[in-house]
């Protein structure tokens, strides 16, 4: 199989020739990357200046220097005299083939399972699994794990050369980094409890160690590609780093919460089903009176009474809380949409003119604000440098990995992808 396209680049990078990467250099590109988050976006500015022309310079042209090279460079086949280090993943007897195929996919004489795919995953597919509807679900998941499957496949690819690469002085390093994210994952998964984070790993039917193995292999070959691609990337220019601050603004703001204060008239509230009389007529009586009863409240408050007095005594919602819906971040939905929306027309402190809907009068004030305090443009730009090269780097990466797995003659990748896709979590709000 020659070709395994499971990603959306649009263009596809040939691979490095096999040049000895410095171990030194390696080893400091590897306690960046620790210092830094282990993988995060941070750390680009390490030992570096945005404003340095030179350096963007430098950067640019090596980028340009290697499109044209791989022109002309034929790609690395896998058939180095390096043999590839073995998996922790017992081996499975030749007479189990059918199984393997069908449960796991084979990569060069290494196997990958459902949970290698999905374990760094799994927390953002949880989270969409209740957040999103789900047919919107089912899309973002199945790039997710496209993703994810191109990565674990390529790492294998990589590994045999990223760890021949790896000193006895990296070696310390690496462990560090790799508690480091165990740490973090139990922390962060588990509320920090070893002994749920043990038993998850029997449920699951993996051992301690071969996930620390895991971890360990996606470092190694994390920190292999920065050493390659990183120094690729120049630095943004300031035009491009305001272009990103005027275009995401909002990823620079705080949220904005406000205190809904708000006086609710119903119709409904005024229907007489003593009387005899036309349904229309009792209606069209009923709201009457409600706009009537919202002018006397919309009376009171323009004669200095507190908002608070005036909702216990009009509002037939929250009248014992004086009107107080509490902190809302974003409009309502149902009959208080109109008035919700009106409410967040206003500045702090301010009340709405009298609200008219189908069935209810409503009136609204803007209590406590907080949040929606905007960084300025000069305390923002190391953080958006920060991400303008993550995002280049993931580019690159990307291209990497893809071609690395175009190159591949592996298992049946497509039939492995749809038994991954078979175990993702199934979406909450399902048939809501």
């Amino acid at each position: 199989m020659s070709n395994h396209r499971l990603t959306n680049c649009s263009r596809q990078l040939p691979i490095y020739n096999n040049r000895m990467l410095n171990g030194k250099r390696l080893l400091a590109v590897l306690t960046v990357w620790i210092l830094a988050g282990c993988g995060d976006s941070t750390g680009w500015s390490q030992g570096s200046n945005s404003s340095s022309g030179d350096k963007s310079g430098k950067a640019a042209d090596a980028l340009t220097a290697y499109r044209e090279r791989m022109k002309h460079e034929q790609s690395v086949h896998l058939t180095d005299s390096a043999q590839p280090d073995r998996d922790t993943t017992p081996a499975t007897p030749s007479n189990d083939r059918r199984v393997v195929a069908a449960d796991t996919l084979e990569v060069l004489d290494q196997f990958i399972t459902p949970d290698q795919v999905l374990d760094p995953i799994r927390p953002q597919l949880t989270a969409w699994s209740r957040e999103m509807p789900p047919s919107r679900y089912v899309d973002a998941a199945a790039e997710l794990v496209r993703e994810s499957l191109v990565e674990q496949v390529a790492n294998h690819l990589i590994y045999r050369r990223a760890s021949a690469q790896v000193t006895p002085e990296m070696e310390t390093q690496i462990d560090l980094a790799v508690d480091k994210m165990e740490r973090e994952r139990i922390g962060r998964e588990f509320d920090g409890r070893e002994t749920a984070y043990a038993n998850a790993l029997v449920q699951s039917g993996r051992k301690r160690d071969e996930v620390r193995a895991q971890l360990r292999r996606g470092l190694i070959v994390e920190t292999y590609l920065r050493d390659r691609l990183a120094p690729m990337i120049p630095d943004p220019t300031r035009k491009q780093i305001r272009r990103y601050y005027d275009s995401n603004r909002e990823q620079f703001t705080t949220e904005e919460q406000r205190q809904l204060l708000m006086i609710d008239i119903p119709a409904a509230a005024f229907l007489d089903r003593s009387r005899v009389m036309d349904r229309n007529q009792a209606i069209a009586l009923a709201r009457r009176q409600a706009r009537a009863t919202a002018q006397e409240a919309k009376a009171a408050l323009r004669a200095g009474r507190p908002f608070a007095d005036v909702a216990r005594q009009y509002s037939k919602f929250k009248a014992e809380d004086g009107g107080d819906w509490g902190i809302i971040r974003e409009p309502l939905a149902g009959r208080w949409e109109k008035p919700s929306k009106r409410f967040f027309e206003l500045p702090r402190g301010g009340v709405s003119e009298i609200i008219e809907t189908e069935d209810s009068f409503f009136i609204v004030k803007c209590g406590e604000v907080t949040g929606g305090v905007t960084t300025p443009f000069v305390e923002a730009q190391p953080v958006i440098v920060n991400r303008i090269k993550s995002q280049k780097f993931r580019e690159l990466k990307a291209e990497f990995l893809q071609n690395e797995l175009n190159q591949a003659n592996i298992g049946e990748i497509d039939a492995f992808y749809r038994r991954v896709l078979q175990q993702i979590p199934q979406p909450s709000l399902a048939g809501r």
